[in-house]
This record gives C-alpha cells, structure tokens and sequence, in this order.
C-alpha cells in the first residue's frame, strides 16, 4: 500500500463530512453500474425530501432533483448541509426553502411494509383488479420465480404490471440497477414521487376485499357505512351542468331526485382519497353547522367515483362574482361584509378544532342578498398526500398558505388566519391572482424574506394593519378569528340593501 492510499484513507475515514473534496482527489473505485447506497444502521437521521430542482452555483452548493431524499447534517443559516442518501453520497449545501423533513427511513423489510400481501402473481392480479381497488393500487409480495425476493404488483387500467424487487449482496433493494435504497418502503416512496420512471403512477396500497355469506364483495369499512342514513345510492342524483374542475375532481349542479332538490356535488376519484381518513373527515363534516358554512346533505362514498352533495349557492364562488358586474360594483362596505361572514365561519371552525387549509374566495360561495358561506373545510386533509403537498405545486394553494404550513406541514387555525388575510388582499382587487408576477418558488423565498402583498388603493389603512398582522411570521403573533370578529362587529347586522 503506498503514502498515497495511505493518506486517502486516512482522510475520508477521520475527515469524512469533507467527502465531496476527497472524492474529487481520490475518486472512488467502483464496479461499473454498482450502486451505492448509505446505510441507516439503526441510527435516527433528520431525512429530508426536495421540493424543487436546485443547480448549484458555488463548489460549496450541492445540485439537487425535485423528490430526491437526503440526510441533514447541519443548519448553515439560510441554507442546509445534506447528504444524498442514494447514489453518489455528496454533500453539500441547499437552499432551506427546497427541502422539507421526512421521516426516517425503515431499516428493514417487513409483513408491516405498507402494501404487503402474502399473495401469488395470479392472486395479487385477481385482487387488483377487484374493486375498489383502481389504475394506480398496487401490492408487495413474494416473487414466485425468485425464491428470497420480492415483486411489486401495479395496476394499470384492467391489466396487472409486475415488477421484480431486486436485491444486492449488501441486503440494499432496486427495480433498476443505479438506484438503489436501505428499505423497499424507501423504493416505493421514491417511486410514488417520480413515478415516470415506471411509467405507471402509485396511487394507493392495495384495499382488501373481503366476501359476505353470500360472497359478494364488500369492504371493511362499508359495513360501518351501510346503515348510515347520510349514505345514499348515486342513483338518487343526476348531474346536470358542470361548475368546475379541479386536480383531484369535479363539482357539478345537480338535483336530488328524492325531493327534486337542487344541490352542488363534488366528485372525487377514489385513487385520490386517503381511505383510513375519508370516515373520519366525512363524519367531522356531518356535525358541522353554521350559518357561514356550507352544509353537507349526502355522501356517496360505497363505489366509484364518491360524491359529496351539499346546499347549491346561486351566485357561485366569490372569485367568479367578484369578476361579474354584479361583483365589480360591490362597495367598500360590502368588502366589509363579506369579511366579516368569512371570520364568523372560519371562527366556527376554530371553535371546534378543524383547520380548513384551503381559505381562498374560490371556496366561498355567494348566494342571495351576499350570503356568504365558506366550503371545502375539512376536504384537504382526505386527499391523498401527493394530491395537497409541496412536491406538487398544481395542488398546494403555496400564493394562500402559511410559511410554516409549506416548510413543515404545520398547518393550524393560525394558518388559516393567515390565508384569510390573503382572501382579504383577492376581495379589495376584485379576485385578482395575488403575488401575479411570481412563481411559487419566487413567492415562498419573498415571503420568507420578509415581502408583504402590497396596500391596494380602496383598501383602509386599518385593514392593511389587520392584513399585516395576519400575516405575521411567528403564528403565535397572528389574530384569533375571534379577534378579527370583534374588529369587523360594526358590519353584522348589514343587508344587501345597507351594502350595495
């Protein structure tokens, strides 16, 4: 062994978080196409995932993919010291603002892997294609060919897709070599993110279907809902004219034959749906009632795709009536108004708990005289992950949410009064897109900086005080709904009369 080998190990093995410059000067040698992966053993890492494609600029600065996983080593003021923990193992430093905690890995394979089903290939294809399993369930479980491997199981459409787990002799698993991971849990997590690299999108864990005693099929959970007098077969609504549509769905006017009642009805695919959530979160709404909400009346939620039915409101969203004629002739007072039913709403549900994360005046809908009612409360937090999270720009509402919502998922009735005071900014400027010049990654960074919305001219300097303090940095320091209440008091008592 010569001086030089010598001093290499030497280096990397007492200086080792210098890892980036010793493999500049000592690079190592690897098997062609050997992957490398970093082991856990056990210990409790600070595991992050990134939110947006970073190029570094500096040697310093680490280059870095949206859905990559790293392992923080340090807080270096605005930035981090992480550690890729596939691959290559750089180290280098990112943005705070582009990354976001995780949990730590799992350390080995189990029964308990989320999706893991002691099954055949012929079993697991006869289970996923039942329903209501959908395009994107998908199962883990025994190879049959490979003997001591595993297979992952998709479903795509009406057909089955399998794909052999492979595992090297450091016990690491991969689909491809070059890629590899500690955990088969950390494989499919990757893959859910960038599932391209598949080509077939994991939505969801296989649903286990069990048979009655007259073997037809039904699901655990749709005995707890069959007697449940919120429950209605779809065959009692018809859909009439489509409203809008969204990422994860549609809402439609519709009209409850029963009663020839007329309703609003959001449709959902259930491959969107966290299902261990989607009870609990329907009966939270149930026992919900205000004035300033809007009522939930039936759910569908027994096949495909579910339905949540609730009261119609005449005018729509308060986005759209803020742009109609009806809207841009709407007084200083009427602004005024609807503040003041939006924080009557909102502090209902501050009351009992519920954390809607989805303020905006494209969930509250307007009726006769200006009645406002908010909706949609309750629904984000049934949508599955990948649907309502910061890896997915198209669905989180980032121009609307909380800097610590973004950064660390803690969402909060403070981070509901912080997107209030961004539904106050869209109101004074008649629905305009707020932060209009801006990406989201240009917002967040603004933001975090310490960049405000602007006053608008027909906006009081008493409400932009308001506005600001709902926009505080630290939560804590932000109004209760309670308190914006009792500010706004002089405005409940108005009528369309008093406000138009």
């Amino acid at each position: 062994m010569d001086d030089g080998y010598s001093m290499n190990s030497f280096l990397k093995d007492h200086l080792g978080f210098l890892r980036c410059l010793w493999d500049k000067i000592w690079p190592p040698e690897e098997a062609p196409g050997e992957p490398v992966v970093v082991t856990v053993s056990g210990q409790k890492l600070d595991m992050m995932t990134v939110l947006y494609d970073f190029d570094a600029r500096t040697n310093d600065e680490l280059s870095v993919m949206q859905g990559e996983e790293l392992c923080k080593i340090s807080d270096e003021g605005e930035y981090m010291m992480v550690r890729k923990v596939t691959g290559s193992l750089e180290i280098g430093l990112v943005p705070s603002t582009y990354v976001t905690f995780t949990s730590s890995p799992v350390n080995s394979v189990s029964n308990t892997e989320s999706g893991f089903v002691e099954v055949s290939r012929t079993e697991a294809e006869r289970l996923l294609l039942m329903p209501p399993n959908v395009s994107g369930s998908y199962l883990i479980r025994p190879s049959d060919s490979n003997v001591g491997l595993y297979s992952l199981s998709v479903r795509k459409d009406e057909k089955v897709i399998h794909f052999l787990i492979n595992k090297n002799n450091r016990e690491e698993f991969y689909l491809k070599p070059g890629r590899v991971f500690a955990t088969i849990q950390e494989l499919v997590n990757f893959h859910k993110i960038n599932w391209k690299l598949l080509k077939i999108p994991l939505l969801q864990p296989y649903i286990e279907v069990a048979l009655d005693e007259n073997d037809r099929m039904y699901t655990p959970e749709q005995d707890l809902r069959s007697n449940d007098s919120w429950e209605r077969p779809r065959s009692e609504f018809k859909l009439l004219n489509k409203l809008g549509e969204g990422f994860f769905g549609e809402v439609w006017q519709g009209v409850w034959k029963n009663n020839n009642k007329k309703v609003a009805i959001k449709t959902f695919k259930r491959a969107h749906i966290v299902q261990a959530d989607m009870e609990k979160e329907i009966n939270a709404l149930k026992n919900l009632c205000h004035p300033n909400l809007i009522q939930l009346l039936a759910i569908c939620s027994i096949g495909e795709p579910v339905y949540i039915v609730t009261e119609l409101m005449t005018k729509g969203n308060l986005n759209s009536y803020l742009k109609s004629p009806e809207g841009t002739r709407l007084s200083y007072d009427s602004f005024l108004y609807i503040f003041y039913q939006v924080a009557e709403g909102m502090a209902y549900l501050e009351s009992e708990k519920v954390v809607h994360r989805d303020l905006a005046t494209r969930n509250v809908l307007v009726g006769d005289n200006l009645l406002c009612k908010i909706a949609d409360f309750g629904l984000a937090r049934i949508l599955k992950d990948d649907m309502y999270s910061p890896e997915k720009n198209r669905a989180v509402p980032i121009k609307w949410t909380a800097p610590e919502a973004l950064s660390h998922c803690k969402y909060t009735t403070k981070s509901d009064v912080w997107s209030f005071g961004i539904l106050v900014y869209e109101v004074f400027t008649f629905g305009q897109m707020p932060y209009k010049d801006m990406t989201n990654p240009e917002v967040y960074n603004q933001v975090e900086q310490g960049y405000r919305l602007p006053k608008t001219s027909n906006c009081s300097t008493e409400m932009y005080k308001l506005m600001l303090e709902c926009w505080d940095k630290d939560p804590n320091k932000r109004p209760s709904f309670q308190d914006i209440i009792t500010m706004l008091e002089p405005y409940k008592g108005l009528t369309r009369k008093d406000v138009l």
